[in-house]
């Protein structure tokens, strides 16, 4: 064997050239070659190899070091006998000290004698340990880690001793490698699913009179950049969209979060579905960095039933009315990022009452070995008897979902254009922001009924000044309610609003002005207050005389 001056009583070791097959041999080969160690997590599996490695060679420590992600130093990751190692986090830079040579040179360290000037490792100095033997950890010529045992008392390591110790090595770093990369990508994948749940929005704004739902699932494995966004757009308008990023992880993730936000940025400026896909493209193509995505952009106008829709390579939308699902063909501009500066063209369709815009990546549809256009037509069966978008979202991932488990995310998205009753009859909270959802349903509601552009005007003020009253002058700071009533007849509309609190006098010089208002638009005001609250019946005609 060859032996060189490391320090005192320092002998680097080469691994005999034939390991003597004695039964002790036999032992330790069943001990680090059992199956059972590859199905263990890592940190598990570096606990067990340590056990048997004590077992098998009668050592006071050992221990375990890992090569950290700059591959510039060793870090403490599993210890017998010097446990505060690990819990202190050591790091031993390569090329010093003793795992550190092992790691430098890839050779095996003997030290009969241990120098304690030559040991960085605080822990080992503490401990007095007298002789160390250490071995490097390699998989397919690439260093990971260093495995190393000590003695408390003087000991002479010999080639038996190396051999056991080398057979450890060579047996668990495959299988350590195997855990650290499965741990990795658990990690990758925990963290990529923080981010994308963080990048989507938390919570579907009420709309209202436009009912939307939308689910992400993660796949198993890898996190995509699946992604989903609801827009409320001026003038009675709500967008929604849908996008794919290709890639996987962190990186696919985190793109997806800037698509999103840019997407968003230019849709509340003002753009069209085209126009807002056609700027993001731009976007993608000024990044330093290859990157494609697919996309649909929908925006539904409440007033007209229209839907403007655009895509960028992604995969058609399906209408959902109550005679069953079916694909709505759109011509597809080329995905994101594709071609400079592409053109993405605009369609516009109408979305009837009670129907449903159905939006979807390529995850929830797409199966090895089965063409795309089956996956699509066994989500419109799924969807057929679908009346709400959550009863259609929570069937599209219920039916869908692969029983082993997603190997792609999946996110889907639908709105429907819900029927406008007759009468409206509404329990809603008393805040300042349901003032906007008032304003967007009785608007539709008076469209709906035939009024002229005069008397939507007047009566959606009117109502929204009632009901601002209801939720100023009649509550506390405590979450309350009020109630709105609206009924047609004979070319007259009546709206009446109630509450259940006190009415208090206006606060400030600018208050109060809010009934003068109500009498000025409507052609019958009558307010009625009670100790249980106070009740405003308004009355006007539907059409201008």
């Amino acid at each position: 064997m060859r032996r060189g001056r490391l320090g005192s009583g320092q002998i680097a070791l080469e691994p005999p050239a034939v390991l003597t097959e004695q039964p002790e041999e036999v032992r330790s080969s069943y001990l680090f070659s059992d199956p059972a160690l590859a199905e263990l997590p890592l940190e598990r599996l570096l606990d067990e190899l340590l056990n048997r490695i004590q077992e098998a060679l009668s050592v006071d420590t050992v221990a375990i070091l890992l090569l950290d992600d700059d591959a510039q130093q060793l870090v403490a990751r599993a210890a017998k006998g010097i446990e505060e190692e690990v819990e202190r986090g050591v790091r031993i830079p390569i090329g010093r000290g003793f795992a550190g040579r092992i790691a430098s040179e890839r050779v095996a360290i003997f030290i009969a004698d241990v120098d304690h000037a030559d040991i960085l490792n605080p822990i080992l100095r503490e401990k007095g340990i007298r002789s160390l033997l250490g071995v490097p950890l390699i998989v397919e010529g690439n260093l990971i880690g260093v495995l190393h045992v000590g003695s408390l008392t003087p000991r002479t390591f010999g080639p038996d001793d190396l051999g056991v110790l080398q057979l450890a090595a060579a047996r668990a770093a495959p299988a350590i490698e195997r855990a650290s990369l499965s741990a990795r990508l658990r990690h990758e994948h925990s963290v990529s699913i923080a981010l994308q749940r963080s990048l989507l929005p938390k919570g579907l704004a009420d709309f209202t009179s436009v009912p939307v739902a939308a689910r992400y699932l993660p796949a198993r494995e890898e996190v995509g950049g699946d992604w989903y966004d609801v827009i409320e757009l001026p003038r009675g308008r709500v967008g929604v969209v849908i996008g794919d990023v290709v890639g996987h992880g962190i990186a696919a993730a985190a793109l997806m979060g800037r698509l999103r936000t840019a997407l968003h940025a230019y849709s509340i400026e003002g753009h069209g579905p085209g126009r807002t896909l056609e700027l993001v493209d731009r976007f993608v193509q000024s990044l330093n960095e290859p990157a494609m995505a697919t996309a649909a952009y929908a925006v539904f106008d409440m007033y007209t039933s229209k839907v403007a829709y655009a895509t960028a390579g992604h995969l058609p939308p399906i209408i959902v009315s109550p005679t069953g699902a079916r694909v709505r063909d759109v011509p597809p501009a080329p995905p994101l990022g594709a071609f400079p500066y592409g053109r993405c063209p605009e369609h516009e369709f109408t979305l009837e009452s009670g129907e449903m815009l159905f939006l979807y990546t390529d995850g929830l549809v797409e199966r090895r070995g089965v063409p795309l256009t089956d996956g699509i037509e066994t989500l419109c069966r799924s969807l057929d008897d679908s009346a709400s978008p959550e009863e259609a979202c929570l069937a599209a991932v219920a039916d869908m979902l692969p029983v082993a488990g997603l190997q792609d995310d999946v996110a889907v998205i639908a709105l429907q254009n819900r029927p406008v009753p007759s009468e409206l009859h509404l329990r809603l909270p008393a805040e300042p922001k349901t003032l906007a959802r008032v304003r967007r349903l009785l608007r539709r509601w008076l469209i709906e009924r035939g009024a002229d552009e005069e008397a939507v005007a007047e009566v959606t003020i009117a109502v929204s000044e009632a009901c601002a009253n209801a939720i100023e002058h009649a509550y506390p700071p405590s979450p309350a309610s009020f109630e709105l009533d609206a009924w047609g007849h004979d070319g007259e509309v009546t709206v009446a609003v109630r509450d259940r609190g006190r009415w208090r006098a206006p606060r400030g010089q600018n208050r109060g002005r809010g009934l003068s208002i109500i009498i000025a638009a409507m052609d019958d005001v009558q307010i009625d207050r009670m100790e249980s609250g106070t009740e405003i019946v308004m009355r006007r005609r539907l059409r201008h005389r």
